[in-house]
């Protein structure tokens, strides 16, 4: 899978399902895991990219403090949302109230998986960075020559 790019708008049903697009995710899984995001988002995994995620917090010290609490946020966070047969995923309401999924939500692609912003954390998440284009571009660019 992975590979996730694109902005897309979507609704959630009285029940909380999300069509998940189908430009975003060519082959539907049985199921996609949530974790908690980061600026307000819920980020969302298929298996295989989920278990690479948590094998790569498998390599780090469970002895250092902040990589524990850490762990701690990530595992006590996650959910496993099942795929009906619409391409849906239901997002239970305690979730959706969390992250403030209203009626209408913003799903991005973030390469190895795609995260879900109610429009309120989308617009502070999204026009935060929008001036320093060039600038974060740049600081990436400098993390990789290292």
């Amino acid at each position: 899978m992975g590979n996730y790019f694109g902005t897309f708008k979507r609704t959630l049903d009285e029940k909380h399902r999300l069509q998940v697009p189908t430009k975003l995710v060519r082959e539907m899984p049985a199921r996609f895991y949530s974790i908690r995001g980061h600026e307000g988002c819920l980020a969302i995994f298929d298996e295989a990219e989920f278990n690479s995620f948590l094998n790569g917090l498998k390599t780090e010290s469970y002895l250092d403090r902040e990589t524990r609490a850490y762990i701690r946020q990530v595992t006590a966070s996650t959910n496993v949302l099942d795929v009906d047969s619409h391409g849906r995923i239901s997002i239970p309401a305690s979730l959706a109230e969390t992250y403030g999924l209203g009626n209408e939500v913003t799903i991005i692609g973030a390469l190895d998986h795609f995260e879900i912003f109610g429009e309120e954390a989308f617009q502070k998440a999204f026009t935060a960075n929008e001036d320093k284009y060039d600038d974060l571009a740049q600081a990436v660019s400098d993390r990789k020559e290292r």
